[in-house]
């Protein structure tokens, strides 16, 4: 069975595929780390029965966290992609 219209692999590992995967490794790091501060703050509240909510603090330290995480994967990704293709072509 043949595809009407095939969608085109684009093997080109440039520095827009390199924006593009900090960017998003970035976005997935900040939400989980968001997700482990409030299951973190969950766990305390059936724990002690004390609910303390501090989002800007969360944030803050999601950001952090995920600025430095978010980077080197987006980082080490493309790298490892850079040099599939490297090989691929040899």
């Amino acid at each position: 069975m043949k595809l009407i219209n095939p969608v085109k692999s684009n093997k080109s590992i440039n520095l827009n595929t390199l924006i593009t995967l900090i960017i998003r490794c970035i976005i997935c790091v900040f939400f989980m780390a968001m997700v482990g501060c409030l299951l973190g703050r969950l766990i305390v509240f059936f724990k002690a029965d004390v609910l303390f909510l501090d989002w800007g603090e969360d944030m803050f330290y999601s950001l952090k966290v995920s600025a430095s995480a978010g980077t080197l994967t987006g980082v080490g990704i493309w790298i490892k992609a850079w040099l599939q293709v490297r090989k691929d072509k040899s």
